[in-house]
């Protein structure tokens, strides 16, 4: 689910690129994966790296940065009830840099001044024990929930019918690509329990 931050964060994170993000900024024209909750959850970072490289690059953003954080279920239950009113973990939270931006089209520095697409959060024990549950490999669903986020942060939503459509042909266009480049066998997030 996306939503907006306040401008004010963003415009601050916009006149300094040195000054952190909440919680730990990643290094511009880079995504990162940070913090593992690594006592909770086996995690190979490094190939979750490749990984959000390898979508960055399907989504034509390799020139722009955007941050991929692994939150614990509390960090991502805190941020959840903060943004969204749910004061519960999820899977997958991303907070566009940009507002009013149309699907699938892609700000440019011209008309914004800064190259930043936003933040995606990850519940990586809340992922892990969907994952369980469901016999599936966790470093096979984090490249779902990334391409999910990452279409959040390009404008696409799925809080109707006609957009739900719409985010769900980009989701299965993505991963289509990335289990071509990869070998896995991703669907889309949308498939298999996002509704609008």
């Amino acid at each position: 689910m996306a939503k907006s931050r306040s401008r004010s964060r963003s415009r601050s994170r916009s006149r300094s690129r040195s000054r952190s993000r909440s919680p730990k900024k990643a290094a511009p024209k880079k995504a990162v994966a940070k913090k593992s909750p690594a006592k909770v959850v086996p995690l190979n970072r490094i190939r979750l790296k490749s990984q959000i490289n390898i979508l960055r690059k399907l989504f034509g953003v390799k020139s722009y940065d955007l941050s991929v954080t692994c939150l614990t279920s509390q960090e991502i239950a805190k941020i959840n009830a903060q943004y969204r009113g749910k004061k519960e973990p999820t899977d997958v939270l991303a907070f566009p840099f940009y507002e009013n931006l149309v699907p699938g089209r892609l700000p440019t520095s011209q008309e914004h001044g800064v190259l930043d697409l936003g933040d995606i959060y990850l519940g990586i024990p809340y992922i892990y024990h969907q994952c369980k549950r469901n016999n599936q490999n966790i470093q096979e669903v984090l490249p779902v929930m990334v391409t999910h986020g990452i279409c959040h942060l390009i404008g696409y939503d799925h809080e109707t019918e006609e957009q739900y459509k719409e985010m769900y042909a980009k989701e299965s266009v993505i991963l289509s690509e990335f289990n071509k480049a990869t070998g896995f066998n991703c669907t889309p997030l949308l498939q298999v329990g996002h509704y609008y």
